[in-house]
């Protein structure tokens, strides 16, 4: 048995990656319930994706731990902010420029990489025979694969797949008691399986090596208490929790200047990457952890931003406090992309459209088109800062301002991003795009200018409305 634990909303659209059921997933949140802990330790090997809980994933270090000494097998997937398993390396992002700079070379042979062209790997696109290798090098397309190594590997560690000219460590394994742990730091080695590609062979590679593991048997104990919040600390400034339950506008009374800012977010790396960042360190964001946080904190945020990718579960128990929060003149609220917004959110409608990656690189046209140019968000907001890709297309309610949307076949189509300040008292921005995932994880430059052109949006335009 081999189970996948998974974490935030999936991407829609993407391919399914269980390779006709031999890959189960498994809401990572499960570690938390006794029974299921035990069912989880008891496969023969382990997949942790990447948008999974790192906070969470700490709590569990020590079983996490004992399941790969008894000899178990798992692959880590993505950007290890705290290690959760022993010998786990922090990773670190990679300055690049070109191509050849993020560019994996193969070092030593790993029965999960048997067969594969390291090129499909690169310059991979998701549509198979869109372009030439030669055509990909020369418009820079590259980088979904890696684009970090890892630092202070464990002494047993073999370097798998290093990254750029000096083939620093991106991919590599080692042994753990009588298990072992292979780590790929980028976005899920699973994904890259494709039909169209040598890849092709890499899921059932995986399969096999995760698979082929020798388990002893060990006594599965419960979780002990709950610790507190690991890997997360407050924002420099952050109030005290006693201010938490203040209305906004009482704040602003207060002497209170600058809008108090709260990220609702899940614990996965890009997240915690993100407010770890130094450059939003003038916004103060404050740290809403979901897991853990009271609803009731939203009382006392200016400004309330629902993450992108969010644990469907876990958003689910704030849902009623950011209603709440739609209903105070005082607020600001930013929801982001790939939230099932049309679940949970008054009257909003959705429709799908499949996210073209690289259009940033390329310059083809996806259709997205910028509108009313006189609105005053533009003052804070670049066209490159909005048009490197989204997750479909809203249907916003009637009297909200569609300042990007999709058109085709000469028509709008629906809304890529909007405000609505008519619809509810507070000020409500959506958008169908994903910049803490992309930003956090040290992809997509436009990623990056619409997270910080937001903060200065908010930051410079909020204030208290009748």
């Amino acid at each position: 048995m081999i189970l996948r634990l998974i974490g935030g909303t999936p991407m829609r659209g993407a391919a399914d990656t269980t390779w006709r059921g031999a890959i189960e997933d498994v809401d990572a949140y499960d570690l938390d319930d006794d029974a299921a802990r035990v069912r989880i330790l008891a496969a023969d090997g382990l997949v942790i994706s990447g948008g999974v809980d790192h906070v969470l994933l700490g709590r569990h270090r020590d079983a996490l731990t004992g399941f790969v000494r008894s000899g178990g097998r798992v692959l880590v997937n993505g950007q290890v902010v705290k290690p959760f398993i022993d010998g786990l390396a922090a990773w670190r992002k990679l300055e690049f420029r070109g191509p050849q700079d993020v560019r994996p070379h193969p070092v030593f042979p790993h029965p999960v990489w048997k067969g594969i062209d390291y090129r499909d790997l690169h310059y991979r696109t998701g549509v198979p025979g869109t372009h030439s290798y030669e055509r990909l090098e020369e418009i820079g397309v590259a980088g979904f694969y890696g684009r970090g190594y890892h630092l202070d590997l464990p002494a047993e560690a073999s370097l798998v797949t290093g990254i750029g000219q000096y083939a620093l460590p991106l991919d590599y394994s080692y042994p753990l008691g009588n298990g072992e742990v292979l780590v790929h730091g980028g976005n899920d080695l699973e994904s890259f399986s494709d039909d169209g590609y040598s890849t092709r062979v890499l899921g059932p590679n995986l399969v096999d090596w995760l698979g082929g593991g020798v388990r002893d048997t060990v006594e599965l104990k419960p979780a002990g208490p709950v610790a507190a919040v690991a890997g997360i600390r407050p924002a420099a400034g952050a109030r005290p929790d006693t201010a938490a339950t203040r209305p906004a506008a009482a704040a602003r009374e207060a002497g209170q200047a600058a809008p108090r800012i709260g990220l609702l977010h899940g614990g996965t790396f890009p997240a915690l990457r993100t407010l770890a960042d130094p450059a939003l360190a003038p916004y103060r964001l404050e740290s809403v952890y979901l897991p853990d946080a009271d609803p009731s904190a939203l009382a006392g945020l200016d400004v309330v931003i629902v993450s992108d990718r969010l644990h469907q579960g876990q958003l689910a128990r704030f849902v009623p406090a950011i209603l709440a929060a739609l209903q105070d003149p005082g607020k600001t609220v930013i929801v982001l992309g790939e939230n099932k917004v049309e679940q949970w959110l008054p009257g909003i409608g959705y429709s799908f459209r499949p996210t073209v990656f690289w259009m940033w690189r390329t310059g083809e046209d996806n259709g997205t088109r910028l509108r009313l140019p006189e609105d005053s968000l533009w003052e804070f907001f670049t066209p490159w800062s909005v048009s490197w890709h989204h997750h479909g297309l809203l249907h916003p309610r009637p009297g909200a301002r569609s300042l990007v949307v999709m058109e085709e076949d000469g028509a709008e189509s629906g809304s890529l991003l909007y405000v609505d300040e008519v619809n509810q008292p507070a000020r409500l921005l959506v958008t169908t795009m994903d910049p803490v995932y992309h930003h956090g994880s040290g992809f997509m430059p436009g990623a990056s200018q619409l997270l910080y052109s937001l903060l200065r949006w908010v930051t410079a335009t909020h204030a208290p409305r009748a």
